[in-house]
């Protein structure tokens, strides 16, 4: 990451296998760290992007990450909470595959420079 600015994914869907965690929930990451938190912005999970590992979730698109924190794994959906109750047509979730991806992106260079972050 070159900038110190945090990056919010928003109206994020978290699970942890086929438990709903946070249907409305965020994945902060700031100076190095990945946050994912909760629909009332409670942490649920959180480490430095070079120790998370990060895979597009088979069968959904590229609508969904499953990334591995602290040896946890959680599927998350950027931007799908906000369709939540809606009519989606096809190809209408656009947005959401471009979350996903710059979410994986954004992890797998961080592993790929392999530094850990500031105070871990």
């Amino acid at each position: 990451m070159t900038t110190n600015e945090p990056i919010v994914f928003d109206q994020v869907q978290i699970g942890r296998g086929l438990l709903p965690l946070a249907q409305h929930g965020y994945v902060v990451v700031e100076q190095g760290v990945l946050r994912l938190l909760g629909s009332n912005r409670q942490l649920i999970d959180h480490a430095p992007l070079a120790a998370i590992t990060v895979a597009p979730v088979r069968f959904t698109r590229g609508q969904a990450v499953a990334l591995t924190i602290n040896g946890t794994k959680y599927n998350v959906s950027p931007g799908w909470g906000a369709h939540v109750g809606s009519l989606i047509l096809p190809g209408d979730t656009r947005q959401v595959k471009t979350a996903a991806a710059y979410l994986v992106r954004l992890v797998e260079a961080a592993r790929r420079q392999g530094a850990p972050s500031p105070g871990w």
